[in-house]
């Protein structure tokens, strides 16, 4: 699969939109959101909404710690409209996802050093 940024405003108040699609081209996932705060290589605050999944929308925090001159850690804190919502999010295979895209970033990021 593949994700094209359709949209990345990295600032306060900026906004994003991303657009997952299969191998024939077929969208088959859509996100957008505002991002709240942006600090650079530290922490940024965002809305995520999927566009085409009858999911509520998330506040998502992010933060960023050095661990070493090649190493940070990432912890995110999910916040839901209802422990329902969660729980329905919780049944996609969203960690699977997840996990790809981390890693193919993590694969993007080592070629550029």
């Amino acid at each position: 699969m593949g994700t094209k940024v359709i949209k990345l405003e990295n600032k306060q108040h900026g906004s994003w939109q991303f657009e997952t699609s299969d191998p024939a081209g077929n969208v088959v996932f859509r996100a957008h959101g505002v991002i709240h705060e942006f600090v650079p290589n530290q922490r940024f605050t965002r809305t995520f909404e999927m566009g085409n999944a009858p999911f509520g929308i998330q506040l998502e925090f992010f933060e960023f710690e050095k661990l070493s001159d090649k190493t940070s850690q990432l912890t995110m804190h999910i916040v839901f409209k209802s422990i329902a919502h969660r729980d329905q999010m919780l049944k996609i295979p969203f960690a699977q996802g997840l996990n790809i895209a981390h890693n193919r970033l993590q694969e993007i990021i080592s070629k550029l050093k």
